[in-house]
């Protein structure tokens, strides 16, 4: 009893809590356009249209926005957040979060970005910059990022913590420090006083993809296909224990009806067992998609520049990328695919799941035990 009356109040948590967090996800406005200067484009979710955006403009969880030349632009988000997209930036507001997860991520496929994270923000979710290098996970109110086209990236907090994790490395930052990190060197090196010259720096990273695009096109390439036979891993595991955790609830509806107690609990401590995997899965699913996003996004990039007439005349390497582009393409229809299926979570399982538990509740109290079901699960 004590195990049931516990898996009820979490599956009752879930049911609640959940469903809200998608519906917010998918249809809420995360903020709104306060300032635009030179030209911001804003594209929805699932649509091809570019919109010019306009001070007043909503923006929602899925946009994808970019700017051009000369250009930037001022987001308040609902929580009085601000994030400030430069010049020549290209973000999406990711819709990849898990429904165990309390996060608002921003990938930052290339570009620069100020974030100034409101306190009300941190007490209710974190905040994360996903670049195609490393994540950015937010403690603190004000830093900046930028991410540039060979792999390098900039973070510098003004105030405030920020969490810097490379996948090999794991560092805190705060006010006044900063670090770079590249395809190439992943440790991460906290620099005191950090004052990166953001426009040199951008310049650079131009001219080292511009002199050896194959070098840095291959790189991302590799890690697409290498996130992407992961998320296919994570992906069946979950198909495999929804298939199990449909088996186990057969049986003990079987146990139940022909009153084996011990193999009813034994079902229902197997099912909570596979919730727990479920949920972690559903978290790791959602991080590598967001993972992915951010390569998909750059190796995109990638492609416009070899398409552009004047920058190919100095490209090398510009071959190798264009034969690519039709592959990754259709890495990207396949990826969607396993996003749409590995984030599924099946509310029906949960619902019928509780319904059990609602019996049990039912059962404990008619059989006249007057004691506090709260004393009865400790």
């Amino acid at each position: 009893m004590k195990k049931n009356g516990y898996l009820f109040c979490i599956l009752m948590g879930l049911f609640f809590l959940h469903p809200a967090t998608v519906v917010m996800a998918e249809e809420s406005a995360m903020g709104q356009v306060k300032r635009v200067t030179g030209l911001m484009e804003i594209q929805r979710a699932k649509q091809t249209v570019r919109l010019t955006a306009k001070p007043g403009m909503e923006v929602f969880f899925g946009d994808t926005i970019t700017t051009g030349d000369n250009s930037r632009g001022l987001i308040r988000l609902a929580d009085d957040s601000i994030i400030r997209v430069h010049a020549n930036s290209k973000i999406a507001l990711s819709t990849m979060i898990s429904p165990v997860e309390k996060k608002h991520s921003v990938l930052l496929f290339f570009g620069k970005l100020w974030n100034k994270i409101s306190k009300k923000a941190l007490r209710k979710k974190v905040f994360e910059v996903q670049t195609p290098t490393a994540v950015c996970g937010v403690r603190g109110t004000d830093f900046e990022t930028a991410s540039y086209e060979d792999g390098t990236m900039l973070v510098r907090v003004n105030s405030g913590e920020v969490e810097v994790d490379s996948e090999v490395a794991r560092e805190t930052l705060v006010s006044n420090q900063g670090t770079q990190v590249s395809f190439e060197q992943k440790e991460i090196r906290v620099e005191l006083d950090f004052k990166p010259d953001w426009d040199r720096d951008q310049a650079r990273s131009r001219e080292n993809f511009l002199g050896d695009g194959e070098k840095y096109g291959r790189y991302v390439h590799d890690e697409i296909y290498r996130r992407r036979d992961h998320l296919k891993t994570l992906v069946d595991r979950a198909s495999d224990l929804k298939t199990t955790k449909e088996q186990l609830k057969q049986k003990a509806a079987e146990s139940k009806e022909n009153g084996d107690d011990a193999a009813y609990e034994s079902c229902i401590m197997g099912i909570e067992k596979i919730n727990d995997e479920q949920r972690e899965l559903n978290r790791e699913i959602a991080y590598y998609g967001r993972r992915l996003e951010c390569h998909f996004g750059l190796f995109s990039r990638y492609g416009d520049l070899a398409k552009d007439p004047e920058i190919s005349k100095r490209f090398k390497g510009r071959e190798y990328i264009m034969n690519q582009l039709d592959d990754i393409e259709m890495v990207y229809a396949e990826f969607n695919v396993m996003i749409e299926e590995g984030m599924k979570m099946s509310m029906e399982d949960m619902e019928d799941l509780m319904d059990e538990m609602r019996d049990k509740m039912k059962t404990f109290k008619e059989q006249g035990n007057k004691s506090n079901l709260f004393e009865e699960m400790n």
